[in-house]
């Protein structure tokens, strides 16, 4: 049996045969389309690193994405930042932010580790690192959309603030 209504022999229909009239045929062809299979993940991946930056403030731009409508973006953020503590006082304070941009604006998503630590000899000045990472996924919609994150070490009780790497990653998949 043929599937579509009108019978037609377009490639997507097959022609019916009818005892005693033989094949019928429509006169015009169906609007059957075949379906496209489905793209779970078109994993278009971006990403850039940023090296060693000596200050206590830096943001990384990925180039702009460009999303359909069906598609969101999965962003993966991880900085290693650190200081040289002060020598004296018997603790310093980590206060270490991640901001996402969407278009240089905030998406209000943020991270923060904040802590107080204590130094093991006061005497003497230390280095420390902290890892600080930010996963977040974003459906702004149809557009072009350039992402940024602002790192930020407001540590207190520190000198030489220091960015060790800042790495965006962002992942383009369907909805």
């Amino acid at each position: 049996m043929n599937s579509c209504e009108k019978n037609c022999s377009c490639k997507h229909c097959k022609p019916r045969s009818v005892p005693g009239i033989g094949v019928i045929k429509a006169t015009d062809k169906c609007n059957i389309q075949p379906i496209p299979p489905q793209s779970i993940v078109e994993n278009f991946v971006f990403n850039i690193q940023e090296g060693f930056v000596e200050t206590d403030f830096f943001t990384l731009t990925l180039p702009s994405i460009t999303l359909r409508g069906n598609q969101k973006v999965r962003l993966e953020v991880s900085s290693q930042v650190g200081a040289l503590t002060t020598s004296g006082p018997t603790f310093y304070i980590e206060d270490i932010y991640l901001t996402l941009q969407r278009n240089a604006l905030p998406i209000n998503v943020e991270t923060r580790i904040f802590s107080s630590m204590v130094k093991v000899n006061p005497v003497f000045n230390q280095n420390f690192t902290t890892l600080i990472t930010l996963l977040y996924v974003d459906n702004p919609g149809p557009g072009i959309f350039t992402y940024s994150v602002d790192v930020r070490n407001e540590s207190q009780n520190v000198m030489d603030p220091f960015i060790i790497s800042t790495i965006i990653t962002a992942t383009i998949y369907n909805a």
